[in-house]
């Protein structure tokens, strides 16, 4: 067989062995292709909906957020924190805020939904403690929520509700309940990121130990009384038994010589005037 034989039985073979790998794959194709297609549409349709899922959850975050921004009254805080529960912190976050503007208004006597110069914006008894329960309440949901989760990232809000409570408490003036709310603080924060909080509330602990003892105030001394003033009036009357036809000025009473020293007079007293010669009698006839 001459070479040129040679090279076209091989060239026949390729074009066989060829023939049948297309078979092969067009075969395979026929029987899996579909499949395989459908599987590659699959994949790609679950990861544009997970991309469209987390772009919409990262909007309906920043709607939140926003919102959370724009809200300023405790009603609405409120409101802000149903809408959008489990979004992020939105919700603590927004009861926190809440119950620290019932407080703040409390503690200043100022009322949030009033102008600074309103007659009505102070204040009256029953509405101050119709807000601090109100503040309570938000600052003790938050605890509640915090503790239930046992998130130790957000120990943050855990601790700013519970210093909350102990601010309402000392203002109602249970100060048991307050050291008891700084206590739980200062067993929580051991050992973790909030070790500053543990400090400053065993710094409030002491402070409340010494707004419970009692303060006695020293009485107001009584100035001395000014030494009375003799009544020396009666004195400088003239005597009723001093001689008839004597002249009251011509010598000092006791009462013009006591008043003499007490001025301070250490000359003699002055003598009296000489009395002037009687006339002659007339002469008889």
């Amino acid at each position: 067989m001459s070479q040129i034989d040679r090279r076209l039985k091989t060239m026949q073979q390729a074009d066989l062995s060829e023939g049948r790998v297309n078979d092969d794959f067009v075969h395979w194709l026929k029987t899996w292709g579909q499949n395989i297609l459908l599987g590659v549409l699959i994949i790609a349709a679950i990861a544009m909906g997970w991309f469209w899922w987390t772009q919409r959850k990262e909007k309906e975050r920043d709607d939140a957020w926003a919102e959370l921004g724009g809200a300023n009254l405790p009603a609405a805080l409120q409101e802000v924190a149903a809408k959008h529960e489990g979004k992020d912190a939105v919700a603590p976050f927004a009861e926190l805020l809440a119950a620290d503007r019932y407080l703040t208004a409390v503690l200043s006597d100022q009322r949030f939904d009033r102008e600074a110069g309103a007659v009505d914006a102070a204040l009256t008894p029953e509405l101050r403690t119709e807000w601090l329960k109100a503040a309570d309440t938000l600052y003790a949901k938050v605890a509640a929520r915090i503790t239930r989760n046992k998130y130790p990232d957000d120990y943050g809000f855990l601790f700013s509700a519970l210093f909350g409570r102990a601010a309402v408490a000392e203002d109602l003036g249970d100060l048991k309940a307050a050291e008891g709310y700084l206590k739980d603080i200062e067993t929580r924060a051991k050992g973790t990121d909030f070790a500053s909080a543990g400090e400053l509330a065993a710094k409030r602990i002491a402070n409340l130990q010494a707004l419970a003892t009692p303060v006695v105030l020293p009485s107001k001394p009584v100035a001395p009384m000014a030494p009375a003033i003799p009544d020396l009036t009666g004195q400088l009357v003239p005597s009723a038994n001093a001689p008839a036809g004597s002249d009251p000025a011509a010598a000092p009473t006791a009462g013009e010589e006591m008043i003499r020293q007490l001025q301070g007079g250490s000359a003699p007293a002055p003598a009296a005037p000489t009395p002037a010669p009687a006339a002659p009698a007339p002469a008889a006839p």
